[in-house]
């Protein structure tokens, strides 16, 4: 009992710190427009709709890379000191020639507030002054302000949430789980597209489907409806995706579900952390490197 006691007060301790870290209540965590329903649109094909995408996209085949950020937090008070400098120091002297385009998996603003999202701009500028095109999903804390998805579609490309493209043998998968959720209409949606799609799926999004980590049971850090993460994980186990890409948890993790592995990226902003995945289309693999 005591043992039981001790074990309950420790997990409640850090369930509080780690909410006070982020200036949110439990009730509060995923707010602004909760409802991923009210901002849905049909899902986007930037291979089809954005001459840019179209012209490079699926002559991108064989061995490449691709540059992850997440969870960058601009103006939060855990902003890890010199992680700009760090990665801009990186960023000259990496060898960028194999990397093909970069991902942006969501909170990229702590506080949803325009300012907060104007310094992540300028900070994708910087990859994309180097010939590397960012691509961006929506984060819970991005949505924290009601203005909050209005400010990141201004500033982040694609200006949406819900799209896809094509490489020479894959298909990218970029979802809206910003509220925690996909909704009703995104789903149906994801499965019809994924129902007629011809090539191997990879999925990026901010939100993980599970963790294996005692976070799923105390935080949350994961999708919100179990049925939902349930349908999700079959649909994508079935489909054998290439790999589940996502942020949100900061410490981060790789899980596999099925015939699938999730791969959580750690925090940009608070663990000064940003990452390599490698690609293999033609063996069908993929590997990850972090850097810092």
């Amino acid at each position: 009992m005591k043992k039981s006691f001790v074990l309950f007060c420790t997990i409640s301790l850090f369930f509080c710190a780690v909410l006070l870290s982020c200036n949110v209540t439990p009730e509060s965590f995923w707010s602004g427009d909760n409802n991923v329903n009210h901002r849905y649109r049909p899902m986007k094909n930037l291979t089809a709709s954005d001459s840019e995408i179209a012209k490079w996209a699926e002559e991108v085949s064989g061995t490449y890379e691709v540059l992850i950020l997440t969870d960058v937090h601009k103006g939060a008070g855990y902003y890890k000191s010199g992680v700009d400098a760090a990665f801009e120091k990186w960023l000259n002297s990496y060898d960028l020639s194999k990397v093909k385009f970069a991902l942006g998996l969501g909170d990229f603003a702590d506080g949803a507030k325009e300012g907060q999202m104007r310094d992540y701009s300028a900070l994708i500028s910087k990859i994309e002054a180097k010939g590397i095109k960012v691509l961006n999903v929506v984060g819970n804390h991005d949505l924290f302000q009601s203005d909050g998805y209005e400010l990141y579609s201004k500033y982040c490309y694609p200006h949406t949430s819900f799209y896809k493209f094509y490489t020479k043998n894959l298909a990218w998968y970029g979802l809206d789980s910003g509220s925690g959720t996909l909704g009703s209409r995104q789903l149906e949606a994801l499965k019809t597209a994924m129902a007629a799609e011809s090539k191997k799926v990879m999925v990026f999004t901010h939100v993980p489907l599970s963790h294996s980590e005692l976070a799923q049971w105390f935080l949350p850090f994961c999708f919100r409806d179990t049925t939902e993460r349930n349908v999700l994980i079959q649909l994508f186990s079935e489909m054998g995706i290439q790999g589940y890409l996502c942020g949100h948890y900061h410490p981060g993790g790789i899980d596999t579900f099925g015939n699938f592995t999730q791969y959580n990226f750690k925090s940009f902003g608070e663990k000064g952390v940003w990452y390599i995945l490698t690609v293999n289309e033609d063996a069908g693999t993929v590997s990850i490197r972090d850097y810092r």
